[in-house]
C-alpha cells in the first residue's frame, strides 16, 4: 500500500463495529446497512458553525473525486449527536444539501452509545448556553473525525479533519484496493 497522509490513523484487520441501530432519511439504519460496501461515518449536528459543513463538503469533493474509479465510492453517513434538534425532517434538508447520497442519522443518547463507548467518539450539548440565547440555541462539542468503515462492517481508518480531498480520496482509493 502506499504511504498514507499523516492525518490517517489506518487499523490493519480493523476494529468490529458494536451493534446499534438508529433512525435514518433512509430509514433504520443498522450494521446491516454497512454490510457490503465502503462507508464515510462523520458525527456532529446540524447547528454545527464549521466543523461539521466543513467535513461534509469535503466528502462531497472526496466522494466526486472517488466516483468512477476502479472502486465504487464509500457512501457517507452523517450521525447527528444532537437528537433534540436534529429530527429526520431537519436531516432531510441538511444533509443532501451537500451530496444527494449522503444519509442522516441520529438517536438517543443511550442508540449513541456504542460509538461513544467502542468508537472513542466525544460530544457534549452545552445546553447552559440556552438561557444567553434567543430560540434556545446551544452547541455542541463533538469529535470531528471521519470514520472509514470496510465492507465487512470493522473500522479500517480514522481521517482527522482535513481540506485537501485530493489527498483524503488518495488515501482512501489506497485502503479500499489494498
Amino acid at each position: 500500500m502506499p504511504a498514507l497522509s499523516p492525518s490517517v490513523q489506518f487499523l490493519e484487520g480493523g476494529q468490529p463495529l458494536p451493534q446499534f441501530r438508529l433512525e435514518s432519511t433512509a430509514g433504520i439504519f443498522t450494521n446491516d446497512n454497512l454490510r457490503g460496501h465502503w462507508t464515510f461515518l462523520l458525527f456532529g449536528y446540524t447547528h454545527c458553525p464549521d466543523v461539521c459543513p466543513t467535513s461534509l463538503s469535503l466528502l462531497a469533493a472526496v466522494t466526486d473525486r472517488l466516483q468512477g474509479q476502479a472502486n465504487e465510492a464509500p457512501q457517507v453517513i452523517f450521525v447527528s449527536v444532537d437528537a433534540p434538534r436534529d429530527t429526520l425532517s431537519v436531516l432531510r434538508q441538511y444533509v443532501p444539501a451537500f451530496h444527494p447520497g449522503f444519509v442522516g442519522a441520529t438517536g438517543s443518547d443511550e442508540a449513541l452509545k456504542p460509538f461513544t463507548r467502542d468508537l472513542g467518539l466525544y460530544y457534549v450539548r452545552n445546553t447552559e448556553e440556552r438561557a444567553g440565547q434567543e430560540g434556545g440555541g446551544y452547541s455542541v462539542d463533538h469529535t470531528s473525525s471521519i470514520f472509514l468503515i470496510a465492507p465487512d462492517t470493522r473500522l479500517r481508518a480514522v481521517f482527522q479533519a482535513s481540506s485537501d480531498a485530493r489527498q483524503m480520496a488518495s488515501d482512501a482509493e489506497a485502503i479500499m484496493t489494498r
